[in-house]
């Protein structure tokens, strides 16, 4: 284990040269997610295994025993980078890593396998948008290769029952994200909106669903990110430096992780 590595997390991880950097999404998701005791996690499309890796730190924090972790990627370079991260914060022995298409997972994992997952898709339908410099940065933020209907087809096929999901998305896109979960019998539960600051429309959605759960949903009060006018959340992350030391607060207590930037 590198000490340093713990002290600066998210600071240094090993992210592929050339591939998808992320963003402070997975981070925010990490904070949300409710990880119960014993619950084993599948963290779809882990990326270099930041969601994943950050819940499992802050549970740990809080003494919440015998939490695993499985992350699932498309890509072998982020796997090998998740697992390298994973070693670094002597992380090892409470998570794993496959190269796995989200579309194929009913021939690779048993069904209901899971307690918690957590997701953080690709955003943008491959017609909009920008292109990214190069494909692998393409298939993390754009549906090439699985959009929201095939991460929560595999969500719903790998979640137990009574099971929760845990989702970071764009807020444009709530309605059908909505009706997406409500489909699969993934009952929303919990949301919680993510705005660049409280007076300007909200960027991000932080949500909780469970399979086969009963009515009712909380809606949490919303989440600013930032305090002054300074910098400004984009689609997928924030944008300048410069914001991360003026995050509100809240933001901060919220999510600790976002201090590393400060």
């Amino acid at each position: 284990m590198d000490i340093d590595a713990r002290t600066f997390f998210p600071r240094g991880m090993i992210q592929p040269e050339g591939g998808y950097r992320f963003s402070l999404d997975p981070l925010l998701l990490a904070c949300f997610a409710r990880v119960k005791k014993s619950v084993r996690m599948v963290d779809m499309g882990t990326g270099c295994g930041v969601a994943a890796l950050a819940a499992l730190l802050r549970h740990e924090a809080t003494e919440v025993p015998g939490v695993s972790a499985l992350g699932l990627d498309i890509d072998p370079a982020m796997v090998e980078a998740a697992l390298g991260n994973a070693a670094r914060l002597g992380l090892e022995h409470v998570f794993e890593a496959q190269v796995v298409d989200i579309r194929q997972v009913r021939t690779v994992l048993k069904p209901e396998s899971f307690g918690l997952a957590l997701l953080n898709p690709p955003y943008r339908p491959l017609v909009t948008g920008l292109t990214c410099g190069g494909p692998e940065r393409t298939k993390a933020r754009f549906e090439a290769q699985g959009g929201l209907e095939d991460f929560l087809d595999a969500t719903a096929w790998l979640l137990a029952n009574r099971g929760a999901v845990a989702l970071v998305y764009p807020a444009g896109r709530l309605a059908e994200l909505l009706h997406g979960l409500v489909e699969r019998r993934l009952t929303p539960k919990r949301l919680r909106l993510v705005h660049s600051r409280l007076k300007e429309p909200a960027k991000l959605v932080l949500l909780e669903a469970v399979k086969n759960g009963g009515a009712g949903l909380t809606v949490e009060p919303p989440l600013a990110l930032y305090g002054r006018q300074t910098g400004s959340m984009g689609d997928g992350g924030h944008n300048g430096q410069s914001a991360a030391a003026h995050m509100s607060a809240a933001a901060l207590e919220f999510c600790p992780f976002l201090a590393c930037n400060a």
